[in-house]
């Protein structure tokens, strides 16, 4: 039997909201934004110190396609307007053809970015918006009564503190709050892969070359991919839900680079950064009201919130039902990012930024509809929150 103490605190109420978003992420970012947009008064939380989460700190710095493939634009709205922001001050790879959001099938609408330029830019960003943000906070519990979470729990440096809210928002990438706050969860388990930067004097020469500083500096990675390195392989054996397995995890991905410290030591080389974040994939996602399945790909949806494309494979786009960003029994709680309803190779769309942003738009529109409404979020006029997004430039209807 596990021993355990027991804990009495006070805890005083730092703020009341009407949307609080827990985590900084790009469907935190995009949730955060939605509902300040309509209307809300909002918090929004962050455990580290940067914005923009595995995109940022996490080194995952490629925009994915907001196309299908085909030449055929699927995913706007804030998930645009997002792509454009991480290229504002930074390096690019966007095809010219894309630069006003029209192209064709033979490149896709996607972009390498500069993590640290747009980190600058999203601080801009939700900070001329007038969404309050705190920097090293740590979401710790729910307060829940019935089937209404009430308050959150956090820790700061000045101790912990609370904050109540009409509606909350779980972008933690985890599904932490739906978990802590009695939603049905299910779990899977991840390959090891670590992104980094480098740079030798053979790179710096090429980027004089070429006159462009993204020359000089290479997103490189280990682990177990497919050759074309667009995929993990492997053994999935790394928990992103337990502490030691994340520091098994990190240690892991770090001890990759022996051979990169020798190959730096004989090619004048150099590490020049690595994640300050674990960068998992897929770790905990809702049992929402419907589950996104892999045959769901080019299915319509009527309660669609966006759309998303498959990014390895050209012509398959998925439909997002609202019922996947909320579960059965919680009336204040939504979800977005990666943590919504899906499994298998539709979980593998919906944990990209474009969707993150995609579904993080959704779910801060649907939050100020419940708090405007005082209902709870599963009962919200999907006419009224469809007619909001698509009135803000999102794609409902893959097709439409």
């Amino acid at each position: 039997m596990m021993e355990v103490v027991k804990e009495i605190n006070e805890v005083p109420i730092a703020g009341e909201y009407d949307v609080i978003v827990v985590g900084g992420g790009i469907a935190g970012i995009a949730s955060a934004l939605a509902a300040k947009r309509n209307g809300c008064r909002v918090l929004l939380i962050e455990k580290t110190v940067f914005l923009g989460g595995l995109a940022t700190a996490g080194f995952i710095a490629y925009f994915l396609p907001l196309c299908d493939g085909l030449g055929r634009k699927v995913s706007a709205g804030i998930a645009e307007e997002l792509l454009h922001l991480s290229i504002r001050y930074g390096y690019n790879t966007l095809p010219p053809e894309w630069l006003e959001g029209r192209g064709t099938g033979e490149k896709r609408y996607s972009t390498v970015f500069s993590p640290c330029e747009f980190v600058y830019a999203l601080d801009e960003l939700v900070c001329a918006e007038g969404i309050e943000l705190l920097f090293d906070t740590i979401f710790s519990r729910p307060l829940v009564e019935g089937d209404r979470c009430e308050a959150i729990i956090v820790e700061t440096k000045s101790g912990r503190a609370g904050y109540k809210a009409k509606v909350f928002i779980d972008a933690s990438g985890d599904a932490d709050l739906f978990l802590r706050a009695g939603g049905r969860c299910a779990e899977e388990k991840n390959y090891l892969a670590y992104w980094y930067y480098r740079t030798d004097l053979d790179a710096m020469r090429r980027a004089i070359e070429k006159e462009n500083v993204m020359y000089g500096i290479s997103l490189e990675w280990r682990g177990s991919f497919r050759e074309d390195g667009s995929y993990t392989l492997g053994e999935k054996e790394y928990s992103g839900t337990d502490a030691r397995e994340i520091t098994r995890f990190v240690l892991e991905g770090r001890r990759l680079l022996r051979e990169e410290i020798t190959r730096n030591r004989n090619n004048l080389g150099a590490l020049i950064a690595l994640p300050s974040m674990a960068q998992y994939r897929r770790t905990r996602r809702i049992e929402g009201m419907y589950v996104l399945k892999e045959e769901d790909a080019l299915r319509h949806f009527d309660d669609s919130i966006g759309c998303a494309a498959h990014w390895l494979k050209r012509g398959l786009v998925y439909e997002i039902p609202f019922r996947a960003l909320v579960g059965p029994g919680l009336a204040n709680i939504l979800a977005a990012g990666r943590i919504v309803s899906a499994k298998d190779d539709a979980w593998e769309v919906t944990r990209v930024i474009p969707a993150c942003a995609v579904t993080g738009q959704a779910a801060g529109v649907a939050a100020a509809i419940a708090v405007r409404n005082g209902c709870r979020v599963q009962e919200i006029s999907i006419e009224d929150l469809q007619g909001r997004l698509e009135d803000s430039g999102v794609i409902l209807h893959y097709g439409s």
